[in-house]
């Protein structure tokens, strides 16, 4: 059986490959720039965590953890489909701060609603759907079960890339005005794409909720859409496979290897830790555009890259 530093580790690069798939269909497909990934999974978590510990339910577990979770699922994706309406006409510029606003917006809403989540001083309570023992059990069996629902997310967007819808999506993201010109729904098919994936990543919140089992600010910060978008930028956005590859390599590596098994000194892991961690990704972040801009599975280097576009 794994420890429960190495259990926690592995979850947090699970649900951050869950996210960068999602972004990957945003991003990678349809060049939607959603800056706000925190925003709806924060909205799942918070909302799955309000519902599960303030609401007295007739019924008691596993059916109240699905209540719950696909409540916070549908308003995640209501939520997308609003931010969505809004923003998706507006440049790419207007996309990063209308999403970053939204996600800045749900924060605020966390802190300072302390009624209902806790505020800065969090909330407890969460709990897992079933108990099979020891809580190092209990983790170890909701890795599996989130690792799975990744999966499925995994397959569902290999199948995106197979489809027409994929390729609807492609021309979306690579010349709108075209595709609008040829008649193509492209207003309406980055509505529903962004609520979709918006769902997804509530889901992947309240799935989060239940492993931390408290729930304050630091869950939502925007550490979390700058993992995502590190990690499939570095393994490349055009890839359906870029999201797993690239988290694994920047995330896995740093929140396992350095975290856990380097002998670092412990005053380290509240103060310079946080901080190496997101120097790191902004490195990571710069380098990789500079000099594989298709990231790690994308078939060309920079200077290639740049004689294609100017034709020589």
């Amino acid at each position: 059986m794994l420890d429960a530093f190495l259990i926690s580790g592995l979850f947090g690069v699970v649900i951050v490959i869950g996210l960068a798939l999602l972004l990957h269909l945003q991003l990678g497909l349809a060049r939607i720039a959603n800056f706000g990934v925190v925003g709806f999974f924060g909205i799942g978590m918070y909302l799955f965590g309000v519902l599960y510990v303030k609401v007295d339910w007739p019924f008691g577990e596993p059916w109240q953890f699905l209540v719950c979770a696909a409540v916070a699922t549908v308003v995640a994706g209501l939520a997308g489909l609003l931010v969505g309406w809004l923003i998706a006409d507006l440049d790419t510029d207007g996309v990063l701060v209308g999403t970053l606003g939204f996600a800045t917006a749900v924060a605020i809403l966390a802190t300072t609603e302390a009624e209902f989540t806790g505020g800065a001083e969090g909330m407890g309570g969460l709990g897992f759907p079933f108990d099979i023992g020891a809580v190092k059990d209990n983790e170890f069996l909701w890795l599996v079960i989130t690792t799975a629902v990744v999966v499925a997310i995994l397959a569902f967007v290999w199948q995106v890339h197979r489809s027409p819808y994929g390729r609807l999506l492609i021309a979306v993201g690579g010349n709108e005005p075209l595709a609008r010109s040829l008649g193509k729904p492209a207003f309406r098919t980055k509505l529903w794409l962004f609520a979709i994936t918006s769902a997804g990543m509530g889901l992947l919140g309240a799935m989060n909720a239940v492993m931390v089992r408290f729930l304050d600010p630091a869950n939502i910060g925007i550490d979390v859409t700058l993992a995502a978008m590190v990690g499939l930028v570095l393994g490349g956005s055009a890839r359906a496979w870029g999201a797993v590859v690239g988290v694994i390599l920047a995330i896995g590596f740093f929140d396992i290897v350095i975290q856990f098994y380097l002998p670092l000194p412990k005053d380290w892991y509240n103060q310079a830790i946080p901080v190496l961690r997101e120097v790191m990704f902004g490195l990571t972040l710069i380098l990789v555009l500079l000099f594989r801009p298709l990231g790690v599975l994308g078939d060309m280097r920079r200077d290639k890259l740049m004689r294609r576009l100017h034709g020589r």
